[in-house]
């Protein structure tokens, strides 16, 4: 068991962590024992839907509660008033009062995070301007557009300067132009924070995050530096393209050493999984000797996040 004093070394960390859902006398565990030892910075927590993601970031912040193990934030247990209070969260589906300005939701929010009625409205001052909003701050959040909702949901969780932010989907719905104003305004705001973000986005999360974990039924199946995590992948990936691809395929797929082989419909190009990349470089020298063929590229493509996450969870 890690000792008391080494829990503030994370921004969140957990044990066993577990959520057990009972109906009709039926048991369903949609968490199962999730360790975490996230660290300052930028992390993604990513999986499909009904992974599970949600219902953890609802037990992190104390919205769910815990049915087995334990979680802490920045060493404070999860769900006490100690820990909410380092915590900004933005939900998927954030409820705004619709009545309210933006500037009166804001002071709102500030006042429920224990800032003081004049720290408030000068905070919420502070953040309507960031946030490109100072004009509208008189206006109901009824009349708002989907991007500008987002953006005051944001500023929202932000107000009572806390340690860390979760996130849970915080572009979903929005255009183009909104999203990467949602993510530009978050890269800022991870240089003063620790961020820690759900999104099935998988094209942001591979643009703003340091490290991911992955989430499948339930369970971490990986979680790493993004950075580790590529270069894991990119050392048994390889695409051949040569003037005698049809043949050369199948020569490939009998091979024990090649894990798969595939003709890409739209290059024609082979992209090859070698169980050992050595056999197969000394293939495609023996390849070579063959005056028939002529071997146009042969090279090891950088895999995106897409890819990788498609490969673990397929």
């Amino acid at each position: 068991m890690i000792q008391e004093r080494s829990f503030q070394d994370y921004e969140i960390w957990s044990h066993d962590l577990t959520k057990i859902y009972e109906k009709r006398n039926k048991a369903f565990e949609a968490v199962s024992k999730i360790n975490l030892n996230i660290k300052p910075g930028i992390h993604g927590f990513l999986g499909p839907n009904g992974a599970g993601k949600t219902t953890t970031l609802n037990m992190l912040v104390g919205a769910l509660s815990i049915t087995k193990g334990e979680a802490k934030i920045r060493g404070k247990d999860a769900g006490s008033i100690e820990a909410r209070r380092l915590i900004g969260y933005l939900p998927q589906d954030p409820i705004l009062y619709k009545r309210k300005t933006a500037e009166q939701y804001l002071v709102y929010m500030g006042r429920l995070g224990g800032l003081n009625k004049h720290d408030a409205r000068e905070k919420a001052q502070e953040l309507l301007h960031y946030f490109n909003l100072l004009n509208e701050r008189n206006k109901k959040l009824k009349k708002f557009s989907g991007g500008m909702k987002q953006k005051v949901a944001l500023a929202g969780a932000i107000i009572h300067n806390p340690k860390l932010l979760i996130l849970d989907e915080p572009t979903t719905n929005l255009d183009p132009v909104g999203r990467s104003a949602i993510i530009e305004k978050i890269k800022k705001l991870s240089k003063t924070m620790s961020v820690f973000i759900s999104s099935h986005i998988l094209s942001e999360i591979e643009e703003i995050c340091d490290s991911i974990t992955i989430l499948d039924q339930g369970k971490i199946i990986l979680t790493d530096s993004l950075a580790n995590i590529k270069k894991m992948y990119i050392g048994n990936v390889f695409v051949l393209h040569t003037n005698m691809n049809s043949t050369i395929i199948e020569k490939l797929k009998v091979k024990d050493f090649i894990l798969n082989a595939w003709m890409d419909d739209v290059s024609g190009k082979i992209h090859i999984i070698a169980k050992d990349s050595e056999r197969l470089q000394e293939l495609i020298k023996e390849i070579l000797l063959d005056p028939k063929v002529k071997i146009f590229t042969f090279d090891q493509p950088e895999l995106s996040l897409q890819q990788i996450f498609m490969r673990l969870i397929s």
